[in-house]
């Protein structure tokens, strides 16, 4: 139950997060505003980076952690890729959609290739 908890509140927080992007987008930020949403953002990271990073128990424990990871990436992919050709058509591609597409596809060829050659 506490595991369940700790998924909704990082829900509720990166969806709370999001809501105050989207209002403040239209005025400028302050630095301290900046930093703090800087700061928040890195400690949301790091707190989802530990999502179901603990010891598994069984094999259905492991084959959920794979297929969750396996949906995670396969979102990114989507909305990153989705997010290149929309500003391919708007002639205003900004080069950090690119490098993210780029990164998560080769994070994802390096880990398979090491698998392989692992055992």
């Amino acid at each position: 139950m506490k595991i369940i908890i700790y998924y909704l509140l990082l829900l509720v927080f990166i969806g709370i997060f999001s809501g105050f992007l989207i209002q403040r987008q239209s005025a400028s930020m302050s630095m301290q505003q900046m930093v703090s949403i800087s700061v928040l953002l890195g400690l949301y990271v790091v707190a989802m980076s530990f999502i179901g990073e603990g010891k598994t128990v069984d094999e259905r424990e492991t084959l959920h952690r794979y297929l969750a990871n396996r949906s995670a990436t396969i979102a990114g992919t989507i909305m990153l890729s989705a997010g290149v050709l929309y500003q391919l058509f708007s002639h205003t591609l900004d080069y950090w959609l690119l490098a993210g597409l780029i990164t998560i596809n080769l994070a994802k060829i390096i880990s398979l290739i090491y698998s392989d050659y692992k055992h």
